[in-house]
């Protein structure tokens, strides 16, 4: 069981890392000696005119376009149902969108993950691993509230990352069978590992040098490395663990696996294919965040007045490039959300559909892809929705110094906030309609992670429980 003290931390480094204090830096630690391939010529490319043919678009929304929806005294948000996991803490939740995932951890170890069918109400299988769920090694991961710990599911594997990284002394990937959680294999390193996608028969995972290294005495006083740390790439074969290859770089901000791996890394991004070799190198930097599809590889430089955004074809070639207040992306197919000091819509060849210019950030899209959720206000205080094509919609406004969306389904969403001092447990969750109104409201001291999945919300409450809720 994680105890109070320890759940506190681990609140604080949820709220640290949302607001931009850690960073994932998505490699993950040391360089295998196994089979690195050697350099070779790759071409390099250099920005040319930034505006690539596409118009200054100016902003379709304004803060006093949207409603603002403030909560009376909403009913008691009662659950469905409950599910203990006594001794556990249920830190993280994931769905293939037939069944959940949580990811449990105990103070110190072991970790494990259960398979639990929410129709049936039942656990199909739990499988143990030692040490603790880390922080931030599933693919879905994401610098906002909710999904702090997770799992990453193919069609046929879960993949989990457990060790002890806190301590900087190891972390391993584990390729359970999606079916019965049978252990298939495992890769253990000397690095904080994490898992930053699938394809291509390929597993790709990053491993972030410990700091300090393994062992190390005197503990330095700082926290910050004098350079930076190392970030090794590892090609793992999905049938059996074995690395195919290994590359490593300095100052990993981002990784990104669609149709190749690309790795923002230093003051440029590099496109790598999946057998290790380099396809291209962007010498235009430093990238913050990366993601890709198919078709296009964005990524973000600079932040809030000074932020670009890169839009390239999977060779490297520059199709567009655009200055954007922001700080974060999501990627939905040929759809690019972006939130910072402006919320925004780009389709795939840079046009901007949408544009609100009021502070947005944790973006959140619903199932059907049909709404777009953000945290908003320079308060931080409230949840905003935008129409996926047409921009925003409302503004939910709780009597909270900070709030945000924490998860969706189709036609509604839940927003939880800090409680005002001495008002009642620390965080409230509310349900909240399709037009902006809370329905409901549930009070619990911790929420770890929420998610949306067939007209209910699934929360895990940060001690030992897996709750249902109506919408």
């Amino acid at each position: 069981m994680v105890t109070r003290r320890r759940t506190l931390r681990l609140g604080a480094a949820i709220l640290a890392a949302a607001s931009g204090c850690l960073s994932r830096q998505s490699g993950r630690r040391t360089a295998s000696p196994e089979t690195t391939p050697s350099p070779h010529e790759t071409p390099t490319r250099t920005p040319g005119d930034p505006s690539s043919g596409t118009p200054d678009d100016t902003a379709t929304d304004t803060p006093d376009d949207v409603p603002t929806r403030t909560p009376d005294d909403p009913p008691e948000w009662g659950p469905a149902w409950t599910m203990p996991f006594d001794g556990w803490s249920v830190l993280g939740l994931t769905s293939d969108e037939e069944r959940l995932y949580a990811t449990l951890s105990t103070n110190g170890g072991p970790s494990a993950v259960a398979a639990v069918d929410p129709s049936g109400q039942e656990v199909l299988w739990q499988t143990e691993s030692e040490g603790e769920a880390v922080f931030g090694s599933h693919s879905s991961f994401q610098q906002i509230a909710r999904g702090q710990w997770g799992v990453t599911v193919t069609d046929e594997r879960v993949y989990v990352v457990a060790g002890f990284v806190d301590e900087r002394e190891w972390s391993a990937v584990h390729a359970l069978e999606r079916e019965t959680g049978d252990r298939r294999w495992s890769v253990r390193r000397e690095r904080g590992l994490s898992v930053v996608g699938t394809a291509d028969g390929t597993v790709v995972a990053t491993g972030l040098e410990f700091f300090p290294s393994p062992g190390e005495t005197p503990a330095p006083t700082h926290t910050t490395p004098e350079s930076p740390l190392s970030t090794a790439i590892y090609a793992l074969d999905a049938a059996d663990g074995t690395v195919r290859w290994t590359r490593e770089f300095d100052d990993v901000q981002d990784v990104a696996v669609r149709n190749g791996v690309y790795v923002g890394a230093g003051e440029r991004l590099v496109g790598l294919d999946f057998d290790g070799s380099e396809r291209f190198t962007y010498e235009q930097g430093p990238p913050t965040q990366v993601v890709a599809s198919d078709d296009r590889v964005v990524y973000l430089t600079g932040d809030d007045e000074t932020a670009t955004l890169h839009g390239l074809a999977p060779s490297g070639d520059r199709e567009w490039r655009r200055s954007v207040p922001v700080r974060e992306l999501l990627l939905d197919g040929d759809r690019l959300y972006a939130g910072g000091g402006t919320v925004a819509a780009l389709s795939g060849n840079g046009r901007m559909v949408w544009r609100h210019d009021h502070h947005g950030q944790w973006l959140l899209l619903a199932p059907g892809r049909g709404r777009l959720y953000t945290r908003s206000g320079i308060r931080m205080d409230s949840a905003t929705a935008y129409d996926a094509e047409g921009g925003a919609s409302w503004r939910f406004d709780p009597p909270s110094n900070n709030a945000w969306p924490a998860a969706a389904t189709q036609d509604a969403v839940a927003v939880e906030a800090i409680t005002p001092d001495g008002d009642g447990p620390d965080r409230t969750l509310y349900a909240v309609d399709a037009d902006g109104h809370a329905t409901a409201a549930l009070g619990r001291e911790t929420f770890f992670d929420a998610l949306g999945l067939d007209g209910r919300i699934y929360v895990g409450d940060g001690q030992s429980t897996l709750v249902a809720l109506e919408l």
